[in-house]
């Protein structure tokens, strides 16, 4: 994080971050979640400024004169199934910005007993001078027009210097409406295979595009952390580690033959709580409300039950919340990427590919999301079967989570939450 402290063992809570003080209080900020508690988040910020909101569900909405929140409504063009699910603050001071992508909602419980993430950067701020464009403002103008935000607000940033952004920008929206055949490879496993081969993470695949796949070598093993689990398949998870090395898989005119990417080479752990980590934690009710996966999902043949690794918490008891994926490279796997964000590891977030078929678009979404990739991040193993390190410019990445690979045991079951 940039602006904040940061170390290994630190954790952060909701006024560490808006630092909203009489000497620099906030003027005007937007707010994104599934969830909002609008007493809960207004209790932290000053009766002056001004607020935009936009969420799937609120509770305890602010009555009464309300005249300085805007509430936003993303376009929804299948309203019974889609989702609003994105994370994000832009918190404007009087000379800077606080730009924060969360995992968690804005609501108390997830800052209190969930273990969640959050990336922050602030950037310079002044309204006398008009900055120039780069790819990281303009993904994220990009992302905030998605979501229907006014254009005074999306206007402001035009006075925010973004030249030292340290992150690259991963948005989904959902398929349907205008966009349903416009520039949808530009969202989701699309748009992340896109900032991978930018980043050249991958040294090993460099050159390699859907076009040339036969010459692809798959050497990445993804650790892909979730509140969440869909119904994923072979094929899904396939996609996801193609997108990971930086190909852009939709661009392939023909399925991928197996003997290009067999499935025991597909390097991926989806780490979900089991069964006994639910009934053990700590909170109860509160603690599993925000966990869910289904138990046809499960029970479906072609759900990959092998790919599923233990997800242990760095607070015994407790559970992750978090929304992450750690994806490292070579033969020594010393050095890779990371994302953080609302994605959780599922199609609906990520995105389900349209690939060889009739369909006339590239992929389909079902949610609204919002992340980051940061690349050079770096591993440090201390031996086998024992917990790793993860550095990002040099500084350990205080993870919400104890990164360890460890597949579930034969009789384990993960946590169903019909």
């Amino acid at each position: 994080m940039q602006g904040v402290r940061n170390s290994g063992s630190e954790t952060l809570d909701i006024s560490g971050i808006l630092e909203d003080s009489p000497s620099d209080p906030i003027e005007r900020a937007l707010f994104t979640s599934y969830y909002v508690d609008e007493e809960w988040l207004l209790s932290y910020i000053n009766p002056l400024a001004e607020l935009a909101i936009i969420a799937q569900h609120t509770v305890n909405a602010v009555s009464g004169d309300n005249s300085r929140i805007t509430r936003c409504f993303p376009e929804m063009p299948k309203a019974d199934v889609q989702i609003m699910h994105t994370k994000i603050m832009l918190v404007y001071y009087r000379h800077r910005l606080r730009f924060v992508v969360l995992t968690g909602n804005l609501v108390k419980e997830d800052w209190s007993v969930m273990q969640n993430a959050v990336f922050v950067q602030d950037f310079e701020r002044n309204g006398a001078v008009v900055f120039r464009a780069n790819e990281f403002s303009r993904s994220l103008a990009y992302a905030l027009h998605d979501l229907g935000v006014p254009r005074d607000f999306v206007a402001m940033m035009n006075g925010v210097d973004f030249s030292l952004a340290s992150a690259r920008i991963v948005t989904s929206v959902p398929t349907g409406g205008v966009r349903e055949q416009r520039n949808m490879d530009e969202y989701g496993v699309e748009r992340l295979a896109t900032v991978v081969r930018e980043l050249g993470v991958d040294e090993e695949n460099v050159g390699v595009s859907a076009q040339n796949i036969d010459e692809f070598t798959p050497n990445a093993r993804l650790y892909c952390v979730g509140s969440s689990v869909g119904p994923m398949d072979n094929k899904w998870l396939c996609d996801m580690y193609l997108g990971a090395h930086g190909i852009n898989h939709s661009q392939c005119k023909r399925p991928i033959s197996p003997g290009v990417l067999p499935w025991d080479l597909v390097d991926i752990g989806v780490a979900f709580p089991t069964q006994k980590q639910v009934d053990s934690c700590r909170y109860g009710e509160v603690g599993r409300q925000h966990v869910y996966m289904k138990r046809g999902c499960y029970f479906n043949k072609e759900f990959p039950r092998s790919s599923l690794v233990y997800l242990v918490p760095r607070v015994a008891r407790t559970l992750v919340h978090a929304k992450v994926v750690l994806a490292r490279f070579g033969v020594r796997q010393r050095r890779g990427w990371m994302y953080l964000g609302s994605h959780n590891f599922t199609p609906a977030a990520w995105g389900r590919l349209c690939v060889g078929g009739e369909s006339r678009r590239d992929a389909y979404f079902n949610n609204y999301e919002f992340g980051v990739v940061l690349d050079n991040v770096e591993f440090m193993d201390v031996g086998e079967n024992t917990e790793s390190d993860v550095l990002w410019r040099g500084e350990k990445i205080a993870l919400p989570f104890r990164y360890i690979w460890e597949p579930y045991k034969q009789d384990e079951m993960p946590f169903f939450s019909e």
